[in-house]
């Protein structure tokens, strides 16, 4: 009886942990997205707003926040980038972007809320009207086993003599 009882007792316990412990999203595998956001107002408040989305958790309105470093370059933006979807989460990432080829790329690689995980990395380009399609994949990353970011170094190779005379 005892024995059954200790049985019991591990099984539900797995169970509970099983339960209780974070699971990987069903979105985890690469999946496509787009996105076409409006800069119109990009001059006055530094963001710009998510016209068109094929993913929830990045609605209409979702607010594409620029906070540099270059921001004031006539033909070239390269700036960190905060998705403001509000109450719902924030993912964090960079864009740079060359308005003179009217190309680009931005990534995101991490977030909170619904945005915990969220991974991407999207080509950018303008069309005709000034709006600009952000096309790429992403997926969410399990935020529960997070990647190993120890602080080992690295070790680096010396730099020859003739390189520390060019400088």
């Amino acid at each position: 009886m005892r024995s059954r009882r200790k049985v019991l007792v591990v099984l539900g316990a797995i169970v509970a942990f099983g339960v209780l412990a974070p699971t990987v999203s069903a979105n985890s595998t690469p999946t496509p997205l787009h996105l076409v956001k409006d800069c119109g107002t990009f001059g006055a408040t530094r963001y710009c707003t998510i016209a068109v989305s094929n993913l929830d958790v990045l609605p209409l309105g979702t607010k594409i926040r620029y906070t540099g470093p270059v921001l004031d370059n006539a033909y070239f933006l390269s700036s960190n980038v905060i998705a403001d979807a509000g109450k719902r989460g924030r993912a964090t990432g960079y864009c740079i972007f060359d308005g003179k080829a009217s190309t680009g790329l931005c990534t995101f690689w991490g977030g909170s809320g619904t945005l915990a995980g969220f991974n991407a990395i999207l080509d950018v380009t303008v069309d005709s009207l000034g709006l600009f399609h952000l096309d790429g994949m992403y997926y969410f990353a399990d935020v529960a086993t997070p990647p190993d970011t120890s602080t080992e170094e690295i070790p680096r190779a010396r730099p020859s003599r003739a390189s520390q005379r060019m400088f």
